[in-house]
């Protein structure tokens, strides 16, 4: 069984937005491209990253020596618990049966690098000694950059979010630290890449050990990526009308949607090109019916900036971390997949 995306293993990818709080309020209708009726308002304050032109990447798998470097690794931290690297295969997913946390994936047409120890003595643990916040940012940057994650030009990487877990003490109400999470990001040429792939994130625990690496990385060639012209690209207000469209059939006439922000920045989601993309963060309210009361979620949702993509972006894909809104809501789940809740990083 290849897993393609594991959410229940991955600690939450997030996307990075500059908040601006011009918008509207638009009540869900029957909205065509061609409907002069409707004010669009939010490609008016459209946040843009980048200085000159944009461009289509073409990705690839990892090297073979990343791929080996990588299992060499893994191997010797998941020795202990009966679980080994598969280094003839392409992809492969393995788990351990006592210990279900600890577990060893890779999947190199889709850039995945990833394993972890094993967290089932740190639950509870509290003579866990682990390594300061900045410490551990420094421990998981060489690590990624001894096993040879870490991409050539060092600065495609960015530093999006430095955290933890935390859970409650063996035989107390106290809470504790359990594992340091730094997470990192994707620049180019000053613009940021949002998606499925183009994320790693390291787990560093105890004594400041890494015990976890989840990378979902593929190498591109810049010497070969496309530049585009502006004719190539949707204009912001069609996106716009193309976002409000998409939200009516999802959620229906009778939801409402604000949109809080817009922005162009790349897309990858983990397949065989990053490309630009029209990203928008939206206030959804749909009212209430029978039992069920109003429901307000953040929803993240993504047009694809050319006229004619590379590859489709498929809704599905569009936010991983949608299961905790999927839990609270009881629209079919088709529907609600793209459904995020919002996270600031730095």
């Amino acid at each position: 069984m290849i897993s393609k995306y594991k959410t229940g293993l991955l600690t939450v990818g997030t996307i990075v937005v500059a908040m601006l709080t011009t918008s509207s309020y638009l009540k869900g209708k029957n909205i065509t491209l061609d409907n002069n009726e409707i004010e669009l308002t939010a490609y008016n304050n459209l946040i843009t990253y980048q200085e000159g032109e944009m461009y289509v990447y073409k990705t690839g798998a990892p090297e073979f020596e990343t791929v080996n470097r990588f299992q060499k690794m893994a191997a010797s931290k998941l020795r202990s618990n009966e679980l080994l690297p598969t280094s003839n295969s392409k992809a492969s997913l393995a788990f351990n049966d006592k210990d279900p946390s600890a577990f060893y994936e890779q999947d190199l047409n889709a850039g995945i690098l990833s394993f972890n120890k094993g967290i089932k003595e740190y639950h509870g643990n509290s003579k866990l000694r682990l390594p300061e916040q900045q410490k551990a940012n420094d421990i998981s940057l060489k690590f990624i950059k001894e096993v040879g994650l870490a991409p050539k030009n060092i600065k495609e990487l960015k530093m999006l979010h430095s955290g933890g877990l935390r859970a409650g003490a063996a035989g107390s109400e106290k809470v504790i630290d359990v594992m340091r999470t730094v997470t990192y990001g994707r620049m180019l040429n000053g613009v940021p890449v949002y998606g499925a792939g183009s994320k790693i994130i390291v787990h560093v625990g105890d004594k400041g050990e890494v015990v976890g690496v989840n990378s979902r990385w593929k190498q591109i060639d810049k010497k070969n990526a496309k530049s585009l012209d502006k004719s190539s690209l949707k204009s912001a207000k069609k996106a716009e009308m193309e976002m409000r469209q998409q939200l009516v059939n999802d959620y229906g006439e009778n939801a409402k949607f604000k949109i809080r922000d817009m922005y162009l920045a790349y897309y990858d989601g983990g397949k065989n090109y990053i490309q630009p993309a029209y990203f928008f963060q939206v206030d959804v309210m749909l009212p209430k019916v029978k039992e069920r009361p109003r429901i307000t979620f953040d929803y993240v949702g993504i047009i694809a900036a050319l006229s004619n993509p590379p590859e489709e972006i498929i809704p599905a894909e569009e936010a991983p971390e949608a299961q905790e809104y999927i839990k609270k809501a009881t629209l079919k789940k088709s529907r609600i997949k793209n459904i995020r809740k919002r996270k600031d990083v730095e």
